[in-house]
């Protein structure tokens, strides 16, 4: 699941700054998540975890994918991959635009064997 963001007052001695909560145990700057978001990044950068609601984004890549036929020699090739949002591991279909999770719908994932 995405983290939620929650608008939350940063308070202290030294900045005095306003920030966004991402979770209970990662705060960062409104500014910084700005400055992330400008520059296509919607991943956390500590978890990894999306930071932002993704499904119209996975939905493109579908499309992308079903138009996107992988050559002969990578048919049915599996690989396994980790889940950047729900933390399980799948064996999927490779493709050279992305890896789906199996459980969560999410294309946030990192290859880990094949």
């Amino acid at each position: 699941m995405p983290h939620g963001l929650f608008p939350f007052r940063l308070r202290s001695n030294v900045f005095g700054l306003y920030g966004w909560v991402l979770t209970a145990d990662v705060v960062i700057h409104k500014s910084c998540l700005k400055k992330m978001w400008d520059h296509y990044q919607y991943a956390c950068p500590l978890c990894s975890k999306s930071v932002c609601d993704m499904s119209e984004v996975w939905e493109k890549l579908d499309v992308e994918i079903a138009a996107t036929p992988m050559p002969e020699p990578y048919h049915n090739k599996m690989v396994w991959i980790l889940c950047n949002d729900c933390g399980k591991t799948s064996e999927v279909e490779f493709h050279v635009v992305a890896q789906k999770c199996l459980n969560c719908k999410s294309y946030n994932t990192s290859q880990t064997r094949g």
